[in-house]
């Protein structure tokens, strides 16, 4: 065995993984408010995704693992499908949703900004998270 080899097999989970999407920026067609109605603004999106106990492991034994790139890719096609959403909040929990249906996943908190609304405001939003019952 090789040194780094011998490294990594003496580390032990410390607890979970997380899987990480920072800042996603995509136009789309969301808010409540009347100025809001019939046209895209700016969104961000940033999603944390806890994994199960025993993760690596698990992923070594199968080759099955939660994937950043489905999810950056659900919120690009509902993003890009159109249709418009009134709360940031219904957003963020059909992104929880979506995540949580990998079973390898067992918390995620999402959090869905629109940074253009107000000029004093860096960005305004709602951050959730979620477990599966």
């Amino acid at each position: 065995m090789s040194e780094t080899t011998d490294a990594v097999s003496t580390l032990i989970e410390d607890g979970p993984d997380t899987i990480l999407i920072e800042n996603l920026l995509l136009p789309a067609e969301i808010g409540i408010l009347d100025s809001e109605k019939g046209r895209r603004q700016s969104v961000c999106f940033s999603v944390e995704i806890e994994t199960e106990p025993g993760y690596r492991e698990t992923v070594r034994k199968t080759g099955t693992f939660v994937s950043y790139a489905d999810t950056v890719f659900f919120i690009q096609e509902k993003a890009r499908a159109g249709g418009h959403v009134d709360l940031v909040e219904d957003w963020a929990e059909s992104i929880a949703e979506f995540v949580l249906s990998n079973p390898l996943a067992a918390r995620v908190t999402v959090k869905v900004t629109k940074p253009d609304i107000f000029d004093d405001a860096g960005a305004v939003g709602i951050r959730i998270t979620r477990k599966r019952a």
